[in-house]
């Protein structure tokens, strides 16, 4: 990029006069060291986030200091991100102050999370003043602020001294909503005054552990109002779209009674769900140990939305012990500018995942048949993904890393992406149905939840696990091979099944030419039609092709992503009319005739394809002990 010229520098409030002019020093050497001490004083940190229209959020924090170099850090590596995502890209206006005269500041050349300053004698206290521009729309980043709503992360509007625990530095936080707006967070309150609201002096890790959401139209739940209660606190484009079902506030107070009867005892005083229903409000889900994010659709909590986005609030809510209580000891870290290394999301996440869909299914927030529906697709997807002949799934438990820029593939289904979540979910399938094969019915992946997250409370500290952990405990729970077991499945490539768990569980994976329950839900969510498993494509309603499968009759015709069917053997294209070709093929000798366009350019391409309309289905495999739903089935 070019040098931004003197007169725009100096509109944007950063002309180099007076104190300004003065450089600091060299930066210290990098802080690998904490300080074994806490940090002296509280950290205040103030939040006007009140200019809903333009989506700007404006930062003041004082921190005390002694004279000398300093170093303050932007929060780095997100936990739950998996990757060094911190969005320093969108603050502004940076300016420190001393005793009211600025202090010169100079990013870190090697590390642009990195700011150094030279703290003058006499200065006891900081004032950092920036913006955080939060997005205005999704191009972006993620669009966390509406007329109607916003969430308030707190890793995104703070700096913190380098060199020290995140746990042994306090802040005392407060927050400025727009005017008659309602709130929830796990944090407690301290004082209201108007608008503002001060919470309680906290350490930076509750803090930052503790995220705000806000607006206009907000109602809370009470799904367990006992000793260790449990909230749902939702916020909504509209009022109406917070008139909760009956069935889904019974299944949301059933997934907190079910994860109870797999994992035991709650690690928190107190959980808040946090949840958007918005269609304008970016999608999220975020664990922390006392509440998760959660953005999903309007009509979710009426229970009119798409079903297939059910297991988002057990699957956060599973966070609670996996992931925050346990957590890998690779992924731990004092502070948020340390990088961490992401082996075990596969536990993390894969299991996690796993729990999910049982949950789900066990809440009620599924039935049966749409949990089986679910699994097909997953299973599905994994059977027929080419990526996994040359990337194993420990290998992507890196994704997050590698794909920095969150930009789409253009081929995910040759790249691989983010399978430690899905494929991940079907080796934990795996493992429970062998516990129970070997054990004769009489153990399964519920003891090893409960034995792996004993002790779990509200104060009881991080409890960090490793490899050898795992195999421990499902060696207690069932002897067995279970480092094989579990290598063979994280190292092999393509010849590593991922059916072997449902075919333990009684069921095999088949394909019929109906849409299966989860594939006609997402189809009508997502306005496109889902032909992967035949041509090998998914294409949107407006005919632009969303997915091509690597290898697929469609591949080898020449399609791919970004592409826009034009027409289908002659006809404009529509969903029905690419089916009714798909069909009229198997009896054919001629191939399905596509007019597609690229950029500029229409040509004419065949699809050589015979063999009809293919969505996966789950059977159940005749003389088999049925695993599969007694995994599925309530406590």
């Amino acid at each position: 990029m070019s040098r931004l010229p003197m007169g725009l520098l100096c509109s944007l409030g950063l002309c180099l006069s007076g104190a300004l002019a003065a450089r600091p020093a060299a930066p210290p050497p990098p802080a690998t060291v904490l300080a074994d001490a806490d940090y002296p004083g509280t950290l205040r940190l103030e939040v006007d986030a009140s200019d809903i229209d333009r989506r700007i959020q404006r930062v003041r924090e004082r921190i005390p200091v002694a004279a000398g170099p300093l170093t303050l850090w932007y929060p780095k590596w997100i936990p739950g991100n998996h990757a060094p995502t911190g969005p320093i890209n969108q603050i502004a206006g940076l300016a420190i102050t001393g005793n009211g005269q600025r202090i010169a500041w100079r990013r870190d050349p090697g590390d642009m999370y990195a700011f150094h300053l030279d703290v003058p004698a006499g200065v006891t206290e900081i004032e950092i003043a920036f913006q955080y521009l939060s997005p205005t729309s999704s191009a972006q980043g993620r669009v966390a602020m509406t007329p109607q709503m916003l969430s308030l992360q707190w890793h995104r509007v703070l700096l913190y001294p380098a060199g020290h625990d995140a746990r042994r530095i306090r802040v005392a936080p407060s927050l400025r909503l727009p005017a008659g707006w309602e709130s929830a967070t796990a944090l407690p309150v301290e004082a209201r005054e108007g608008a503002e609201q001060r919470y309680a002096a906290t350490d930076l890790l509750t803090l930052i552990d503790s995220p705000v959401y806000a607006g206009q139209h907000f109602r809370r739940f009470d799904l367990d109002t006992g000793a260790v209660p449990v909230r749902l606190n939702a916020m909504a484009d509209t009022a109406a779209q917070l008139d909760a079902s009956p069935h889904m506030l019974q299944a949301h107070r059933a997934l907190v009674t079910q994860a109870d009867h797999v994992f035991g005892p709650r690690p928190f005083a107190h959980y808040d769900f946090l949840l958007a229903l918005s269609d304008s409000f970016s999608g999220i889900g975020l664990e922390h140990r006392q509440s998760s994010e959660n953005g999903t659709y309007a009509d979710y909590l009426r229970g009119d939305a798409a079903f297939i986005d059910n297991d988002l609030l057990p699957h956060e809510y599973v966070h609670a012990w996996s992931g925050k209580f346990r957590r890998p000891d690779t992924t731990w870290a004092p502070h948020y500018n340390s990088a961490i290394d992401n082996s075990l999301l596969w536990v993390y996440e894969g299991q996690t995942q796993y729990w999910a869909v049982v949950l789900a299914a066990r809440a009620g927030l599924w039935t049966p048949e749409q949990a089986r529906a679910v699994l097909a697709n997953t299973l599905a997807t994994a059977a027929t993904q080419p990526g996994r002949d040359w990337r194993d799934l420990q290998d992507t438990v890196h994704q997050g890393i590698v794909d920095y820029n969150d930009a789409p593939q253009a081929w995910p289904s040759w790249q691989r992406g983010y399978d430690f979540y899905s494929e991940g979910s079907l080796l934990w399938l795996a493992v429970d149905a062998r516990l129970r094969e070997q054990s004769r019915g009489r153990r399964s992946l519920d003891d090893f939840a409960r034995r792996f997250h004993a002790g779990a409370s509200a104060d009881a500290p991080i409890s960090l696990y490793g490899f050898d952990d795992v195999v421990r405990v499902l060696d207690e729970v069932q002897p067995g091979d279970w480092r094989g077991f579990l290598r063979e499945r994280l190292d092999g490539k393509g010849a590593a099944s991922p059916l072997d768990g449902l075919e333990r569980s009684g069921w095999r994976l088949v394909y019929g030419d109906a849409p299966n329950l989860a594939i006609a839900d997402a189809e009508g969510a997502g306005g496109n039609d889902d032909f992967r498993f035949s041509v090998g494509l998914k294409i949107g309603a407006d005919g632009e092709i969303q997915e091509t499968i690597w290898n697929s009759p469609a591949f080898t015709a020449g399609l791919a992503r970004d592409m826009t069917v034009v027409a289908v053997d002659g006809l404009a294209y529509t969903g029905e009319r690419l089916k009714r070709a798909i069909v009229a093929a198997k009896a054919s000798p001629r191939p399905i005739e596509l007019l597609v366009r690229q950029g500029e350019q229409y040509r004419s391409v065949r699809v050589d394809y015979r063999d009809g309309l293919r969505y996966p289905q789950l059977q159940r495999i005749p003389g088999t002990e049925d695993r599969l739903s007694k995994i599925l089935a309530p406590r």
